[in-house]
């Protein structure tokens, strides 16, 4: 069974970290072959411009830095450039240029790191830290190329901090912050250039959802989401609407939801069959979501599956791609 570690700050009991142990076709630089994808909680991943996906860090009994591409056209991983920085609960989006931005994150400490990875060279490179240090923050790629990063957890406590990072000028600045507070929280870019952040936690876990307009700097609320949850994975899908997996709220969550914009409801949608925490999941260019990674009771989870929006289907990846 998972042991969940509870930290004590500030006079009262927060939860850091869910640490959790358990019994374009160009070619990218060397890579090593393997066998499949390895075991993690809290990785952080994106679809390169090539079409393949790229998973980095995590924890699966230490906080790691390595770095796994995944080719869905033969379902094989190769393992790549480990990130120098072994962490997990890191922030990450996939640049304009292609570079693969990683920054914050946990490791004994809170991180405000920030690099790059360059898929083409298979080196990363350092850029300017993020202000704050923190964990469990949520970031997303923004119309303009720049960088969204919102929320988290330090020994501050839960963060509304938001923050904005422009990979031109290699510089951050500040933003309104969110009005709630919260770590492990999803987030995804809408139609209309805007971010909606939902769940998360804050001592509850939270349905929450709200909407920030990088053009005003402001908040509003919507919506909320139907079940509450935190260390779930949130993505847009290629019609706009949002899609929610998993996560945890009084255990491993296998519940879906849809969050319809131009309805600003949500609805339940076909569960993933293997409930679990803090996995990875990403839109192919093929329309499917594949899902990896994450714990549940069973331990760090090695299998992984593929989600049809169109049909509101799963289906398991073959063994040869777990």
């Amino acid at each position: 069974m998972p042991i969940r570690i509870f930290i004590k700050t500030l006079g009262f009991i927060s939860i850091i970290l869910w640490i959790h142990l358990s019994v374009s076709n160009r070619s990218f630089g060397a890579v090593q072959r393997q066998s499949g994808f390895t075991p993690r909680w809290g990785a952080s991943a994106g679809v390169l411009p090539n079409g393949k996906v790229i998973v980095v860090g995590g924890f699966n009994g230490k906080d790691t830095g390595i770095t796994e591409i995944y080719s869905p056209e033969n379902g094989q991983w190769v393992q790549a450039a480990s990130d120098p920085i072994a962490r997990t609960s890191a922030s990450a989006v996939v640049l304009t240029n292609g570079d693969f931005f990683v920054t914050g994150g946990y490791n004994q400490n809170y991180l405000n790191v920030t690099e790059v990875y360059d898929a083409f060279k298979n080196t990363w490179i350092r850029k300017k830290p993020d202000p704050t240090a923190r964990a469990g923050a949520t970031a997303v790629l923004l119309k303009d190329g720049s960088v969204f990063v919102t929320g988290g957890f330090n020994q501050n406590g839960y963060l509304g901090i938001s923050e904005l990072y422009n990979p031109h000028s290699d510089s951050w600045k500040s933003l309104s912050p969110d009005p709630e507070p919260r770590w492990a929280a999803s987030a995804a870019l809408l139609r209309n250039g805007s971010v909606l952040v939902v769940n998360g936690y804050n001592g509850q876990s939270l349905t929450t959802c709200e909407q920030y307009d990088p053009f005003r700097n402001t908040w509003k609320t919507l919506s909320s989401s139907i079940m509450p949850r935190w260390g779930a994975m949130g993505l847009a899908l290629d019609s706009g609407n949002i899609l929610v997996l998993d996560g945890y709220h009084n255990g491993y969550l296998k519940d879906s939801e849809l969050y319809i914009v131009s309805r600003n409801s949500w609805k339940e949608v076909a569960p993933d069959p293997v409930p679990r925490e803090k996995g990875v999941a990403v839109q192919l260019s093929n329309g499917m979501v594949l899902v990896v990674g994450g714990l549940n009771d069973g331990g760090f989870i090695s299998g992984g599956e593929e989600y049809d929006p169109r049909t509101d289907t799963w289906q398991q990846l073959p063994a040869h791609v777990r």
